[in-house]
């Protein structure tokens, strides 16, 4: 865990072209193709003298480990009802696979809580790049990267990554210990996201989430700025949302299409944008998805910055270039899984510190279990995952 480990792989897959039925205008591109060298070099060296140095502190202190539950890493901004009656809401715009050739990006990072210590919470990080050239899957991993995070030093290892990443010199306040790990999360997918923005021409980026904004962990400028770096070498920004909270009289956006129009999109940009334009930024274009015959339905927001033709084009140009497997690219679902942490890793990543830094271990009780037994929400068969509520006692 000394030093940033970054893998290199690629995953073979037969190449596979697609009939082109309609193609709506867009502009010509020449494709360039960036070379594994450029993003393998490109190593987050902030993040690990960080990293290490926020554990030089920890030495012989308690360590509570964490058993390893997979994290739910999604965070809506709270119910937006659109409150339109879907009888004439809205429009489908069907679409059409086009094989133009151009390179596709999937951009995702993970991080994952190794436990508490007598002062904070030890956390871990990791970021992937995927990308598919002449019928394979490559990708760049940077991480894990531990970070030792406490109410004494969050504040400035907060606006330290920021203004080394993002070139910002204001001063934000830090959210609490406990949530700590998604905005440190967040600056370094930015961070690769900015790599792969600037180095491609004519690429199609897959980011994970939305381009909507109102929150200090995805501030206005660095959005817009990442957006606009993208424009100017020809880059399209598409993101994908696997969960929403934007709902239609009460309906979810998941529910809105069914698998007769596919591949299509449901465009919600306008009601939307009516409703909340005073409370969100909407840096995309919202359209709920469906590129492939599927259970699910899936949000996806196109940069606003580029003409709505060409937005739509590039949709049709990445049906073409991915697979789209349940309605989701397979580049973003590779970055997603290489990104997440196994329970081997954060056993490992446990044991490393533990040994490292001469940590004691220990094991405290769970509250809940203690005065409420399995009125609590606790289970013999989720043995160390606390619940997210109260039993109705």
């Amino acid at each position: 865990m000394g030093c940033p480990s970054i893998q290199l792989a690629h995953i073979r897959i037969p190449a596979f072209k697609f009939k082109v039925d309609a193609v709506l205008p867009i502009r010509q591109l020449g494709c360039e193709f960036v070379e594994i060298a450029e993003l393998s070099q490109q190593v987050p060296r902030h993040f690990l003298k960080l990293g290490c140095g926020s554990l030089e502190g920890i030495c012989d202190t308690t360590f509570q480990v964490k058993e390893w539950n997979p994290p739910n890493l999604e965070e809506p901004y709270g119910e937006l009802d659109i409150g339109a009656d879907f009888n004439g809401f809205g429009r489908i715009i069907k679409l059409h696979k086009d094989d133009t050739e151009r390179p596709v990006y999937g951009i995702d990072a993970s991080n994952i809580c190794l436990g508490e210590t007598g002062e904070g919470i030890l956390w871990a990080f990791r970021g992937v790049i995927v990308w598919r050239e002449d019928g394979e899957y490559r990708y760049v991993r940077h991480g894990p990267f531990i970070f030792h995070v406490t109410e004494g030093n969050k504040g400035a290892l907060y606006n330290t990554l920021h203004q080394l990443y993002f070139d910002s010199d204001r001063w934000v306040s830090a959210p609490t210990v406990d949530r700590m790990g998604n905005r440190i999360r967040d600056v370094l997918e930015r961070w690769l996201q900015k790599q792969v923005c600037l180095s491609s021409r004519g690429a199609l980026i897959l980011w994970d989430g939305s381009l909507t904004t109102r929150t200090v962990n995805s501030p206005i400028s660095v959005l817009n700025d990442l957006l606009r770096a993208a424009r100017e070498r020809l880059n399209t920004v598409l993101a994908f949302s696997k969960k929403t909270a934007i709902t239609v009289s009460g309906r979810r956006v998941n529910d809105l299409l069914d698998d007769r129009d596919t591949p299509c999109l449901l465009d919600i940009d306008e009601s939307a944008r009516s409703r909340y334009s005073n409370q969100l930024h909407f840096f995309g274009r919202i359209y709920a998805s469906k590129l492939a015959p599927s259970h699910f339905t899936f949000r996806m927001d196109i940069d606003r910055g580029i003409p709505f033709e060409e937005g739509i084009g590039a949709v049709q140009i990445l049906l073409g270039n991915d697979l789209i497997v349940e309605n989701y690219p397979e580049t973003l679902r590779l970055a997603h899984i290489l990104s997440r942490f196994s329970e081997g890793e954060v056993i490992g990543m446990q044991r490393y510190v533990a040994d490292n830094y001469g940590l004691k271990v220990i094991y405290r009780l769970d509250v809940r279990q203690v005065l409420f037994g399995p009125y609590g929400g606790f289970s013999p068969m989720r043995k160390g995952v606390t619940p997210d509520y109260d039993a109705g006692l």
